[in-house]
């Protein structure tokens, strides 16, 4: 092909601007676009001494020709010769407004010198300098740059005086000078002080060289450069940073905040340079404001004041005018081009028939006429495909533009030199096989990469060179655009790009083969789209007919489309803006069996929690539906909070429903394997897609692909708007009495465990006895909110003249209702008994009531209207009675079946009677507990009462002297006892059990004298064991003796009687503890009956039973007698052989004490101990001494003794 068609040139290679300055060949083949020939005439006009448009980011992507269109700029800003300008001139001509500001410019005395900046320098001041520098060098222009190193050698020599001592000593070391001399030479402009410095400076400095130019203002140097410049014949300065892109994506996360301050100086300085023409250029591929996302803040902040000094202008996407480019780089030689478009006249009219109305080329008039002719031997979607894939992808080495010129692997230019002058077009998969290095080396984010990565492994898998491959190569392609809506990855397309190379049925065969054979490619059910795949080696399709006919009649379509649906919930929007709430339809699909004339749509949709449901009706026939929408309007009247929908026309997805759950099931399943993972998710992607698009039929009016129906009647309604205006329509009807309130934390009925602790703060005090101010909140916390919301703005919360009280009746209707439907809930109990909380919330929510209260609420408003009846209500749950608290509203509103109210009738004399239990239990009182109810916390006193009671007198049936206590007394305790509510044990059991019979102030009196009686007990008890005690103690119970002495004075008497001698006897039943008690008896008889008490029976008074006097007076008897029996001459006689023991001892005073005990048979446990203590002696050693050990065991003798 290479004798009828060539490359034109000047496109083999990208345009450096700084390089290509002075080229003459790169101005000739410049091929305007209107966004060129629109920069050029914005520029131009940039120029008039009046703006103050001269700082630009000329932004687009690589392969625009974005350095060329600049570089042509540049050379007219330049003068250079309008000759040159081959290509461009005849586009300006056509253009008056632009070739009038082109010949003012030439005719004028301005003449711009370009300073071009380029490549990713790490300090963008070395960048400007640098470039500067070289520019006026390069010109011949260095007389221009002021004599700025001299006042830079100064600057340093100061600086290091001040701040580098040690590096200042040794450069006064190195010059001949005083330094003040020296300095002075340098102010006069010595170019032997500024030669000596140079050579001294890097001895200083590690060896770097002096740079006279660092440390000085860029702005103000460029400015004093174009001033110079003005008596060379250059009116200013146009300074371009070539791929400042570069720079960016290099340097951007260490550039510092001078940096950034520099560029805004300059574009600013350009702006207001005027006559002096100062202007700026960035070239970048992307925004800036791409570059800062990852920046700390002040970075950012930095970068986005350089964006914002900037005009940004875009090279826009005129793809129409890429074609004509394309065209004119690919050039068609004449005659031989002539007779080839003859010759094959047929093949270009099949091009044209199927393209001409083809979606690619709907942009503009005569699109098509270029990509097919002008552009051959592109294929057309080829043409379609190079512009914007190389404005993805592209980078300098490979553009649209090399891929036309350059030599080398998969270019046009390798295609000419293998193809004869046939009709053989460049398809798609040559483009792929060109740029496919550059999608290897970058690591895109997203969908591009992970599109080259799937490519590459299929490819890996198939042949190569074979039209399998080609076609693996299109469809990537053609995903990586991702314009589908223009170029669409169908098997038609794919026949179009390679019928012409091809025969038809090798194109099915080999698109079938991908499929079925090598599992690489899908075949998209929803779209007819191919899509490339992961392949495992498993054939899926087979598994999900296994899967399909394994649960076949298990799951109903019904089931599976709502489980997929997302549209499930659907608002009435205007309704829920002005109740300041969400309620919501549910959307439930349900089959057309299921609807008959008997059905009865309050009962099938009681299991539904929602305000409305739309009822989607899955017809089983076509012919099933007129049917199915008669049915529907019959049975729907009166039915207000249901929408029904059928389909227009029936539609069979129980297949495809079927096999989407079979996907589903079969992914999750292999998720442990990403590859067969993918590949299910493919099917399970695009079954999807036709299950949306299904049921998007019926939630979508705008479709009009469904009939629409509520109460009998058919709803005509176009839009979705319109549906939820119908819902919106129906909430006013059916929930017409809801209040409105402002506060979404609370008004729903699942509610955060924030908003539920908020909420219950408010709930706890309203259900105090006395009503604080602001409810005792403070701040701006939630709560305060809640309360603000609920209570003040709803018109129940009143303060007026300081005094916080609760409004039941408030000028809100709605509100107003809501609290009467309380109220009436309240006093039904009183006249009917008992009552079942959840007969309150049936009215509060339920839509029959039209309230239609959110459960989040329900516990504020019933705690503000039982605060007016906290004396006369009682809540009980299954078990009794239950205080009235936040935790019992909060159960309440979980589960307000298992709750009822009582209502107890409140007058004075039940004032009276728990104000005299109040004053009578006030040591148990707990003051707290008075803000509960009225009475509560009397029935909490006086089982702390009870609790506090001694065992002997909770259990005692019997004075201590015999005589029955009063029954009414017992039955009392044992009303304490039992867990009965407060009310039911304040109001009805005790004063059942008193025979009071409502009488309650007999009961008071009654109940007051059973607690002196069960206080007086224990003292009672005291008292009878001391005289019966001291009766034991006299000879022969001698009354008239007991009547004159005391417990002490009898029982010192009796000890007198004892042989002295038993005091030291240790008697094995204790009775020498019981002689020890007795001799140290004072006249304290409580405090001795009481010791003594527990010396005979182990147990504290307080613990004693009915039984335990008998044991103590059996006990004492027992002591008694044995030390009466004792005779000190027998013990001596025993004493002399080997059964007893006598050990004595000096006590703490000094007093000898001798005690005297018998021997005893040692049981086995008593001989472990005898062996522990003597190995512990032994093992001990000689580090205690055998005094000390003797004196230790003594110590241990002593208090068994």
């Amino acid at each position: 092909m290479r004798d009828m068609i060539s490359v034109a040139s000047g496109f083999q290679y990208s345009v450096n601007i700084g390089y290509d300055l002075g080229s003459d060949n790169k101005l000739k083949s410049f091929i305007p676009t209107k966004s060129a020939l629109s920069l050029l005439e914005d520029i131009l006009l940039s120029v008039n001494p009046t703006s103050s448009d001269r700082a630009r980011v000329l932004i687009g992507a690589y392969g625009k020709g974005k350095s060329h269109i600049v570089l042509t700029i540049l050379s007219i800003l330049m003068k250079r010769d309008l000759t040159l300008f081959e290509k461009l001139m005849p586009k300006i001509e056509e253009n008056p407004r632009l070739y009038q500001l082109i010949q003012n410019y030439y005719e004028s005395e301005n003449k711009i010198l370009p300073v071009v900046i380029s490549g990713s320098n790490t300090s963008l001041t070395q960048a400007f300098l640098l470039s500067l520098q070289r520019t006026l060098s390069e010109h011949d222009l260095l007389s221009a740059m002021p004599e700025t190193n001299y006042k830079a050698a100064i600057s340093v020599i100061k600086r290091w005086q001040k701040d580098f001592p040690e590096t200042f000593e040794k450069f006064l070391n190195g010059i001949d000078d005083p330094v003040e001399v020296f300095i002075d030479r340098l102010g006069n402009y010595d170019v032997a002080a500024y030669g000596a410095f140079e050579q001294v400076y890097p001895s200083l400095t590690a060896g770097s060289a002096f740079n006279p130019f660092l440390g000085f203002d860029v702005v103000e140097l460029y400015e004093s450069v174009a001033k110079s410049l003005k008596s060379k014949g250059y009116t200013g300065l146009y300074v371009v940073y070539d791929e400042f892109s570069k720079f960016l994506e290099a340097n951007i996360v260490d550039a510092s905040v001078s940096d950034t301050k520099m560029l805004q100086d300059f574009a600013e300085k350009c702006c207001r340079s005027g006559s002096l023409q100062l202007h700026l250029m960035l070239i970048s591929h992307k925004e800036i404001s791409n570059y800062i996302d990852k920046l700390p803040k002040e970075k950012t902040d930095g970068w986005r004041g350089v964006s914002e000094r900037f005009k940004h202008i875009h090279m826009n996407n005129n793809f129409s005018q890429t074609y004509e480019i394309i065209s004119s780089v690919i050039q068609h030689k004449e005659p031989i081009w002539g007779t080839f478009c003859d010759e094959h006249a047929r093949d270009f009219e099949a091009l044209f028939s199927r393209y001409q109305k083809h979606q690619m080329f709907m942009d503009a008039q005569g699109e098509i006429e270029t990509a097919i002719r002008g552009c051959f031997p592109l294929h057309p979607v080829s043409t379609f495909i190079l512009p914007r894939l190389s404005e993805r992808v592209a980078q300098n080495e490979r553009t649209l533009f090399t891929f036309l010129s350059a030599e080398g692997t998969a270019t046009l230019a390798v295609f000419l030199d293998e193809y004869e002058d046939n009709f053989t077009l460049v398809t798609p998969d040559l483009i792929y096989d060109y740029f496919e290095p550059l999608l290897k080396k970058e690591v895109y984010a997203g969908d591009i990469h992970d599109t080259f990565v799937l490519t590459s492994t299929i490819l890996n898998q198939i042949p190569e060179d074979t039209l399998g491959s080609k076609i693996i190569k299109t469809i990537s392609l053609i995903y990586i655009l991702g314009q589908f809506e223009r170029l669409n990855p169908t098997k038609e397309q794919l026949i179009g790009i390679y019928a012409g190379t091809y025969d038809v049925k090798e194109i099915e065969q080999a698109i079938t083969d991908l499929i079925e054979k090598e599992f690489v490619i899908y075949i998209k059910r929803s779209n007819d789209y191919l899509r490339l795949k992961h392949t495992s080696g498993v054939d899926i399709q087979q598994m999900i007919h296994d899967q399909v006919e394994s649960q076949s009649g298990k799951i109903a379509t019904k089931d599976i489309l709502n489980a997929s649906n997302f549209d499930n919930y659907m608002y009435p929007s205007r309704y829920n803006d002005t109740y300041e709430m969400t309620r919501f339809f549910a959307f439930q699909f349900i089959s057309g069996s299921e609807v008959n004339e008997n059905i009865d749509w309050n009962i099938k949709s009681e299991t539904i929690d929602a305000d409305g449901i739309v009822y989607g009706i899955i017809p089983e026939s076509e012919s099933q539906l007129k049917k199915l929408t008669e049915t529907v309007k019959e049975t729907s009247v009166g039915c207000e909070r249901y929408i029904f929908v059928l389909p227009k026309h029936y539609r069979d997805v129980d297949a495809v429903t079927q096999e989407y759950a079979a996907v589903t099931k079969l992914r999750d399943c292999a998720v442990d394997d990403p590859v067969l993972f993918d590949e299910y998710e493919v099917v399970f992607e695009d079954l999807q897609e036709i299950i949306k698009e299904f049921i998007s039929t019926y939630t979508h009016p705008e479709n009009y692909r469904s009939v629409y129906i509520h109460n009998g009647d058919e709803l005509h309604v176009r839009r979705k708007s319109g549906l939820t205006e119908e819902m919106s329509q129906i909430c006013d009807t059916v929930y017409n009495l809801t209040p409105v309130i402002n506060n979404e934390s609370v008004n729903k009925n699942d509610i955060t465990s924030i908003a539920q602790n908020s909420r219950n703060k408010i709930v706890g005090a309203l259900l105090r006895s006395e009503l604080e101010s602001n409810l005792g909140l403070s701040g701006t916390g939630q709560e305060v909110s809640i309360m603000r919301s609920t209570l003040l703005r709803t018109g129940i919360w009143n303060e007026d003249g300081g005094i916080p009280q609760l409004n039941l009746h408030p000028e809100n209707a709605a509100m107003r209702n809501l609290l009467e439907v309380i109220e009436t809930f309240i006093l039904e109990s009183r006249q009917n008994g008992k009552i079942c909380f959840a007969v309150l919330y049936e009215r509060l929510t339920s839509p029959e009531y039209h309230i239609g209260l959110r459960y989040g609420l329900i516990p504020i408003y019933i705690a503000a209207v039982m605060h007016n009846y906290r004396q006369q209500t009682v809540i009980n749950d299954r078990f009794g009675p239950i205080q009235t608290s936040v935790d019992a509203l909060v159960q309440i509103n979980s589960d307000p079946s298992g709750f009822t109210l009582e209502y107890l009738d409140w007058n004075p004399e039940k004032e009276n009677y728990i104000a005299r239990l109040s004053d009578a239990f006030c040591d148990y009182v707990v003051e707290v507990e008075k803000a509960g109810n009225s009475y509560d916390y009397v029935a909490n006193a006086m089982r702390r009462w009870y609790m506090a009671l001694p065992k002997y007198s909770k259990e005692s049936t019997k004075k201590p002297n015999g005589e029955k206590l009063v029954r009414r007394q017992i039955e009392i305790m044992k009303l304490l006892r039992q867990n009965i509510s407060s009310s039911d044990l304040l109001f009805k059991k005790l004063p059942d059990v008193m025979d009071c019979h409502g009488d309650y102030a007999d009961a008071a009196t009654d109940i007051i004298a059973a607690k002196a009686a069960f206080d007086g007990l224990l003292t009672e008890l005291k008292q009878d064991l001391i005289e019966k005690t001291k009766d034991a103690f006299l000879p022969d119970n001698d009354k008239k003796a007991a009547k004159k002495l005391s417990l002490t004075d009898a029982a010192k008497d009796w000890c007198d009687g004892l042989d002295p001698k038993s005091f030291e006897q240790l008697f094995s039943d204790g009775t020498d503890r019981f002689l020890q008690h007795l001799k140290s008896i004072t006249n304290d008889e409580d405090l001795f009956i009481t010791r003594l008490a527990k010396l005979a029976t182990g147990l504290r008074l307080e613990d004693w039973d009915s039984k335990t006097s008998e044991q103590y007076f059996d006990t004492l008897a027992c002591f008694m007698k044995t030390a009466k029996d004792f005779h000190s001459s027998v013990v001596a006689e025993t004493i002399n052989c080997t059964s007893s023991y006598q050990v004595t001892f000096a006590d703490e005073v000094g007093t000898s004490t001798t005690r005297r005990f018998d021997k005893v048979e040692v049981s086995a446990r008593g001989k472990l101990l005898f062996n522990q203590i003597t190995a512990s002696l032994d093992a001990m050693g000689h580090s205690i001494s055998e005094q000390e050990k003797r004196q230790i065991l003594m110590e241990v003798l002593k208090k068994l003794c």
